[in-house]
């Protein structure tokens, strides 16, 4: 994209910035939070994070296609309910590694899902990210890329401490010994930070960790820091230092592997030109260069739906008989997604901005608007330090919601990060918003974090808490305790695992517990006739305030088991087995401005089992179908429930979707209820920055129970674009 171009797009977007911020309300979010790149070895990985949590379920097909699906299950968090907006799209960041890819999500409730459409075949990995709110898709590089970039080694190996021998002298000095021991942890942590830079291509920042590493008493990693701080330099252009790297190592290493490939790559530099074409390729391999991308999209989307109740009832001996008929859903839903970036060797700066309108045309009927997103984003790749100043998204850590507030952060010591957050929750607009501050520690894969947060001037939440985060190829793992130290309670208590083995067989575990909503001073407010907790003190305690909110805070219940098992390579079958229960709240309150809330039962154990036969390239190179047989069984009622859905690519640029819906359910008071919803969506890529979608269906109930049965019809359509830029 030229610079005018650019410099319009961000003029127009800031402008609209500064006149939706005044209006931004709430309902509406935007799932898809971010996109992020990093190479790796030899693939790129891709973040996509979500504005939410969720369980990974599982994904088809399994290795490699130009079509990814990711079933999801999206977890309550126990905060302000958002409403994910469906069918959002974002396009992946640029990258000349792999092929560009869109996300698009397909929140159907039968079973949510992320849609990936790649550019061309490729092969990938999927799995859990490490914070609940993100799935990791590693992308193989596609080795056609040409260039002597790809002819370097891409990352050095670092391995254990404990399965290296070292190659210090012996001392029979224990407090010598000691001091091996911790310069050898030490210089471990730095080729650790090292080969981090490096696969970011933040190669000063990798050639200032080798030199630090290299100032240190000689050690079990000396040699390896003094090959790859050759490696660093000739990726950031500096080829004579690099040469003069590479000419020391041979003198204080003349034999083995690591000699023979730095005489190899030293043999190499003389044909190389000061700057490689290549590279222009890659900005971020490019040394002091300066550059500023700006790329997004807009899309619009209108919804329209229409019912017809027949209603036949008798109460005596007489028979009554009613038709009712409404327009229920006309509105147009929009949506904005613009980033500037502006990238150097030691800068990569972002200036976010998303926003999602909701226009209802019905009758008496309020439009409302979302500014999910509007923040500057500073990282400083030298200094390892990082702000984001702004309206922004969770990142866990205590804070429970959108918020407009900073975050800042830096690193300590290779292996120990330490972070700061502060702002105002912008989720709830009824009454005053709550305010907090906190702090966490990153020591690896684990944190630590506390948060103290008021409205009013009450304390309405103080938590410590910790998550945990495990990665490997085959096994990872998310844990997460929050522990409010006011109320002396938990708040949350998650874990999520997946394990595959090499029989592409894949497990997955869930297991949840969680205050619903989150245990919190303004609680209290649920069933009142305030929206003030000052007016609650006129006629109570603090005290008996907190008392008040802690009776109405409930507690969920949810474990998860699920498995998967491909059994050829266009076929992939899947059970889930589910059981989830709601605890119970006792009655509450008094006086008419509390409320007064009758006592709520439990719900009792829900379980829930589930059947997938999902196939890909069943009748062309992109398509995917999807078979789901469900059975539900609670105290209160037993559900059956069928889904077929399938997606393909009628030509190169038009696709098509097909779902089928089936549902019968029947009540412990003897009503049975039936419903079939067939739908059919097109998309047509008009141009590679413009696409068109519509979408119709129709939706047919029946109930009954002894006195009454009914026949719903249901008809509803949408149309939009969305324009890539």
């Amino acid at each position: 994209m030229n610079i005018k171009k650019a410099s319009q797009i961000k003029w127009a977007f800031w402008t609209l910035f500064a006149f939706t911020w005044f209006f931004s309300g709430y309902v509406i979010a935007q799932p898809l939070e971010d996109i992020n790149l990093l190479t790796d070895t030899d693939k790129v990985i891709a973040t996509i994070r979500l504005s939410g949590t969720v369980n990974n379920v599982r994904h088809f097909p399994a290795k490699k296609g130009a079509l990814l699906e990711i079933l999801l299950d999206i977890l309550p968090d126990g905060s302000a309910y958002e409403e994910w907006i469906d069918n959002e799209v974002r396009k992946s960041p640029p990258s000349s590694l792999i092929p560009s890819f869109t996300v698009k999500t397909n929140l159907k409730k039968i079973q949510p899902k992320l849609i990936i459409t790649f550019s061309r075949e490729a092969a990938y990995t999927v799995s859990k990210g490490t914070d609940g709110r993100s799935i990791v898709v590693s992308i193989k590089i596609d080795q056609a890329v040409p260039g002597p970039e790809i002819e370097l080694p891409y990352l050095p190996e670092v391995k254990p401490l404990s399965s290296r021998e070292s190659i210090l002298p012996s001392s029979p000095d224990i407090a010598s010994r000691k001091s091996d021991a911790d310069t050898n942890k030490q210089a471990y942590e730095l080729m650790q930070f090292g080969r981090k830079n490096l696969a970011g291509f933040y190669n000063l920042t990798a050639i200032d960790t080798f030199n630090k590493l290299l100032l240190l008493p000689h050690n079990d990693y000396t040699q390896d820091a003094q090959e790859w701080v050759g490696v660093a330099r000739e990726r950031a252009g500096q080829l004579d230092k690099a040469k003069l790297e590479y000419e020391l190592y041979l003198k204080l290493y003349k034999r083995g592997a690591g000699a023979e490939r730095v005489k190899n790559r030293l043999s190499k530099l003389g044909t190389k030109p000061s700057q490689p074409s290549v590279l222009l390729e890659r900005p971020r391999a490019r040394s002091q260069e300066k550059q500023t991308q700006a790329f997004g999209s807009l899309s619009m989307n209108y919804y329209n739906g229409a019912s017809k109740v027949d209603t036949v009832s008798t109460f005596g001996n007489t028979l009554n008989q009613s038709t009712f008929s409404a327009l229920d859903q006309s509105a147009l839903i929009t949506s904005v997604d613009a980033t500037e970036r502006f990238i150097s060797e030691e800068f990569d700066n972002r200036i976010v901005f998303r926003d999602t309108a909701y226009s209802n045309f019905l009758p008496g009927q309020t439009s409302k608007n979302r500014l999910n997103s509007a923040y500057l984003d500073i990282k400083n790749k030298l200094s390892d330090y990082s702000a984001r100043l702004g309206r922004q998204n969770s990142s866990g850590k205590g804070v429970l919601g959108r918020f407009d507030g900073a975050t800042v952060g830096f690193s300590a010591t290779p292996s120990i990060r330490i972070n700061a957050v502060a702002g105002q929750l912008s989720d709830y607009t009824i009454g005053s918003k709550p305010v907090f501050y906190g702090a966490s520690m990153d020591m690896g894969p684990v944190t630590f974090y506390a948060i103290n947060q008021t409205i009013d001037d009450l304390l309405d939440r103080k938590a410590i808490g910790t998550e945990i985060h495990y990665f490997q190829p085959t096994q990872t793992a998310f844990a997460l305790l929050d522990y409010d130290t006011s109320y002396s309670t938990i708040n949350t208590a998650m874990f999520q695992g997946t394990l595959s083995s090499s029989s592409e067989r894949t497990y997955n575990l869930l297991l949840d517990h969680r205050k619903s909503p989150y245990i919190s001073t303004r609680n209290a407010l649920y069933g009142s006739t305030t929206i003030s907790l000052a007016d609650l003190l006129l006629i109570m305690s603090e005290t008996e305030l907190r008392t008040l909110a802690a009776a109405r805070t409930g507690s969920t219940n949810l474990v998860q088991l699920g498995v998967s098992q491909q059994i050829s390579e266009k076929w992939q079958v899947g059970g889930d087995i589910r059981t989830s229960n709601f605890e119970g709240l006792p009655a509450s309150g008094t006086t008419t401005v509390e409320g007064i809330i009758p006592e709520t039962p439990s719900s009792g154990n829900e379980w829930a089992t589930s059947f997938q036969l999902s196939g890909n390239n069943l009748y062309s190179s992109r398509d995917v179908s999807v078979f789901n047989l469900s059975y539900i069984i609670s105290p209160t009622y037993k559900g059956q429930s069928f889904y077929v859905y399938s997606h393909g690519m009628l030509t190169e640029k038009w696709s098509m979707d097909a779902s089928l819906q089936l549902y019968r359910q029947e009540t412990d008071l003897g009503t049975t209820m039936s419903r079939i919803m067939p739908s059919l969506r097109s998309s047509y890529q008009m141009r590679q920055q413009l696409s068109f979608e519509v979408e119709a269906g129709i939706e047919l109930s029946h109930s009954e129970s002894s006195l009454e049965s009914s026949e719903t019809k249901r008809q509803f359509f949408s149309l939009g674009f969305r324009w890539d830029f």
